[in-house]
């Protein structure tokens, strides 16, 4: 979420709402971002998009057969069908605002409205909070809220009056709730937006449209149709929004995205029988999608489309004094309602256009699903912060009950003029962007800037490793100082020898441990490590990233920019602008924009990295772990807890659930515990628990460790957090790229993420000094070396550690197997029967260690070298190498046997014909 800002500028509320747009306090300071025409049309300022956890197609298929077949009981259930239809529907993940045990199960009306009262108004609130930031005013001068959505309910206060609140609006901020116009929610608000700031220029309206689509499915009748099913499979979780105003004054800090040219709506005749929607007695909903729909669709748009157009040349050359001004369709983007494949495929088709004009529409689609009302928006912030745009012009149309069509004519703010070929005489065009500062650049050297945004150990690291007499480096972090939890982190001896060996941070604290305790339930391991390397350990995450900073003050003093919040990132001519949010220095409320250009942007921000979503264009899913963490230091343990800690570190496993305790300082005992649950909640925003919650889940899991520590020890910042995971692809871009959390998030392992994070860093800024050196001394490198280009030498990066992700991302699922809800009765027998073989299993997963990139050693390494170090032995291959030798032994024996027997049957059955041809002769 966006920071909140002061609504008022610190001054006193008394502004007088009028009968068209509020006036708030204070007025709002004039800038020159003057538009010179005598048109002014309304603006898009800014968008924002948030969705659900995300599942794949198969684990939402494997879902719905589990709930109907084996919850329901259900027989007749027509799997097969619901097979081919999960595979038609054509999505690569679906954005569910649930946790997957909840997917499709029957919720009662008392679960579906706690349900929408959550995640309906958090999703919307997610995404009103990045439109806001990225809108770059403060949030009281918002004049209206527009809401909209097609997950009802009776409830009061309703989801707008909420919104208000949570989002710090203005008290008078006048409200708008709309609900009941389905997937064509988003446009009809933006519509309504436009409207309003045509007639008041102050007007900026802040447009949300939010739906929970999947709840069809948790509300499916005893015996589904095929009807139901198709709708189940279809309809997701998301939400979108919008900031819109006029284009007469800009104010300081707004940049115009799209300019707002007319708008249309039109309800179809004869077509109410396409679309039907009910609730029954007992709750069920109903919708019913005529398998014509996407036929008639296809028959209404090019009217409906070609009305739009007739309507937008009046409204751009109301005197007629034009050369030539609106392109073919076919030559625009279109921005549609996700409404599955064959909508997309009649609407491209019917208008004449191809696929890749619908392409911000089809990535929506794939990736999160039809997302009913909110997917307008969504589209529409999927295209703007695409880097190229196909077009100047873009069409956005959606469809709904009715049938009823809406549809906006767009102009893309930020396509350059000289790219215009089809304008009024009369119209000067809007800045294509922000002024940006160019300073940045270093142009008068021949050193080559890199940006790094996040401040964590890899932002850092990766600054640490570049060579400052090459690389004029800055990292911008979003929190006004770089700084962690005092929580502890396991260490792997590849991040000692690059920070101590290879980079010189010094100081580093490591708790050691000579042997590990597993703790099953009723018994308890002791396991000696031998050997055990003297660089494999524990510390504290705030003491390593506070000595690799003060070793990134010796390298690079003053790099480091705090209080910056990346919005967006805008790749043009091969270098990289990211736009920050600049909170106040002194703490206060209060923001502004600021730009910043370089040769090369690295995101390290996490989990939630807003650089991601411009590099991985191929694919970008964030799923929820599973596990929901709860950590928390033991400051001053006992001697008794001292004493079983000291040489040893605890790994306590319990029913679906696990913790790891270990002591974080070799000049302390204190210690750092985490208690991990699978599937314990929903995934949620961290928050501070109550100790009463984590013994609640202690018992529930009988961990008796803990159970026991938290009974007679005090603990101290208790914190509880979802694990998500990241996989995308690519991490580069020819100029930026990812790393860390940013690019792969999987775990928790034993801090496997966080070692990687490092390894990611060194070994991308370690290619980068390299490569300078190449690509400016080419006399002084080797004849043999082909001189890279920066987006080959990224690309060289991605190949050597996505591999290393690829085993962690393995191991991860092994660990987490053992505590899946499928294996839990047979993990508990095999702990009880076979503790030794488990004890090696268990330690199998995470025996291993990444290798350290050395450039001097690249042109030797074979293409087959391994890029880990220690054991790589899987434990389930090798199961299953043992049970298909057994097997074969098995079936060898088998068939031996019956030969056998055969052959003695039939010496038998010979031996008694013998026997019975002599006593006849005796006869």
């Amino acid at each position: 979420m966006g920071p909140r800002v002061d609504t008022n500028n610190g001054q006193s509320d008394h502004g007088v709402a009028s009968s068209v747009g509020a006036t708030f306090p204070p007025t709002p300071p004039s800038h020159p971002h003057v538009l010179n025409t005598s048109t002014v049309f309304p603006l898009v300022l800014s968008t924002g998009a948030a969705f659900g956890n995300h599942y794949t197609t198969q684990q939402m298929l494997d879902a719905l057969i589990h709930q109907q077949t084996v919850v329901a009981g259900n027989q007749d259930f027509d799997v097969d069908f619901a097979k081919r239809v999960f595979e038609k529907c054509g999505y690569k993940t679906h954005s569910v605002a649930l946790a997957l045990p909840d997917v499709f199960r029957r919720l009662s009306r008392d679960e579906y409205l706690q349900h929408r009262a959550k995640n309906l108004s958090g999703l919307a609130e997610q995404a009103a909070e990045l439109a806001l930031s990225r809108w770059g005013r403060p949030r009281g001068e918002i004049t209206h809220l527009f809401w909209g959505t097609m997950t009802g309910a009776m409830s009061s206060p309703t989801i707008d009056i909420q919104l208000v609140k949570r989002l710090g609006l203005h008290h008078d901020v006048e409200r708008t709730s709309i609900e009941g116009m389905g997937c064509l929610t988003g446009f009809r608000l933006l519509n309504l937006a436009r409207q309003v700031v045509q007639a008041d220029t102050k007007a900026r309206v802040l447009v949300i449209a939010a739906d929970l689509r999947s709840a069809i499915g948790n509300s499916l009748p005893d015996k589904p149709t095929r009807t139901d099913i198709v709708s189940a499979a279809l309809f997701r979780d998301a939400a979108s929004s919008a900031v819109v105003g006029k284009a007469d004054l800009l104010r300081d800090g707004e940049h115009p995205c799209y300019e707002i040219i007319t708008g249309l709506s039109r309800v179809t005749k004869e077509t109410h029988h396409l679309v039907m929607y009910s609730e029954a007695n007992d709750g069920v909903i109903r919708l019913h999608l005529d398998r014509k729909l996407p036929d008639h669709i296809g028959m209404v748009e090019p009217d409906f489309v070609g009305t739009l157009l007739e309507k937008g040349t009046r409204a751009l050359d109301p005197q007629g004094d034009v050369i030539k001004l609106l392109p073919p369709v076919s030559n625009m983007d279109i921005l549609c309602h996700t409404g599955g494949p064959r909508v997309l495929q009649m609407v491209a088709q019917s208008l004449g256009t191809n696929k890749d004009r619908l392409s911000s529409s089809w990535n929506i689609m794939t990736a999160h699903g039809n997302l009913s009302g909110a997917s307008n928006l969504a589209v529409l912030d999927h295209h703007n912060n695409l880097p190229e745009r196909g077009s100047e012009w873009a069409v956005c149309l959606s469809m709904g009950p009715g049938v009823c069509l809406d549809g906006v004519l767009l102009r893309d703010a930020r396509v350059s003029p000289s790219n215009r070929s089809c304008i009024p005489r009369n119209l000067q065009v809007l800045p294509a962007a922000p002024t940006y500062y160019r300073s940045d650049l270093a142009v008068q050297c021949s050193k080559r800037v890199i940006h790094i945004v996040g401040g964590g150990i890899a932002g850092l690291t990766l600054a640490v490793t570049l060579d400052p007499d090459k690389f004029d480096v800055r990292v911008f972090e979003a929190s006004q100082h770089v700084g962690e939890m005092g929580y502890g982190m396991a260490v792997w001896p590849s991040m000692m020898r690059i920070l101590r060996d290879e980079l010189g941070v010094t100081g580093l604290d490591l708790a050691r441990s000579e042997s590990m305790a597993v703790r099953p339930i009723r018994n308890c391991l002791d396991v000696k490590v031998g050997n055990s390397n003297p660089d494999k350990g524990f510390t504290k995450r705030s003491h390593l990233l506070d000595r690799i900073k003060a070793r990134l003050e010796e390298r690079h003093p003053g790099c480091i920019s705090t209080g910056h919040t990346c919005m967006r990132v805008r790749f043009e001519d091969g270098m990289a602008t990211a736009t920050y949010e600049k909170k106040r220095a002194d703490g206060k409320p209060g923001s502004s924009i600021v730009s910043h250009t370089c040769n090369l942007l690295v995101g390290a921000d996490g989990v939630n990295s807003a650089v991601r979503r411009y590099v991985a264009l191929k694919s970008d899913t964030k799923s929820f772990g599973h596990m929901t963490a709860y950590r928390f230091l033991v400051p001053n343990p006992s001697e008794e807890l001292v004493k079983e800690t000291r040489e040893q570190w605890n790994m306590s496993l319990g029913k679906h659930i696990h913790s790891p305790c270990y002591q974080i300082s070799s000049k302390g005992n204190a210690l750092n515990v985490v208690v991990l649950e699978y599937d314990g909640k929903p995934p949620g925003p961290p928050h501070r628990p109550c100790p009463g919650e984590l013994m609640d889940v202690a018992i529930r899991g009988e961990l008796n460790f803990v159970i026991k520590l938290l009974q007679t020890e005090d603990i101290e910042d208790l914190a509880c957090y979802s694990t998500y995971h990241v996989d995308c692809e690519p991490w580069v871009q020819p100029c930026a790229a990812i790393v860390g959390d940013a690019a792969h998030a999987f775990g928790p392992l034993t801090a496997k993420m966080a070692n990687l994070a490092v390894n990611d860093s060194y070994t991308l800024a370690t290619m980068l000094n390299d490569g300078f050196d190449q690509q400016h001394h080419p006399s002084s490198s080797s004849s043999a070396c082909k001189v890279l280009s920066q987006g080959q030498i990224l690309q060289e990066w991605e190949d050597e550690q996505r591999p290393k992700f690829q085993l962690t991302r393995t191991r991860t699922l092994r660990h987490l197997q053992l505590y899946s809800p499928q294996f839990r009765g047979l993990v508990t027998l095999l702990w009880a029967m076979c503790p030794g073989q488990m004890l090696k299993y268990f330690g199998s997963i995470f025996a291993y260690d990444y290798a350290v990139f050395d450039p001097k050693r690249k042109e030797k390494r074979g293409k087959g070298t391994s890029l880990i170090v220690g054991s790589t032995y899987d434990p389930l291959l090798a199961v299953a190498k043992r049970l298909s030798i057994y097997c074969g032994l098995f079936f060898l024996s088998l068939a031996l046997a019956i030969v056998v027997s055969k052959a003695i049957w039939k010496h038998n059955r010979i031996s008694s014909h013998l026997l019975f041809v002599c006593s006849t002769a005796e006869e």
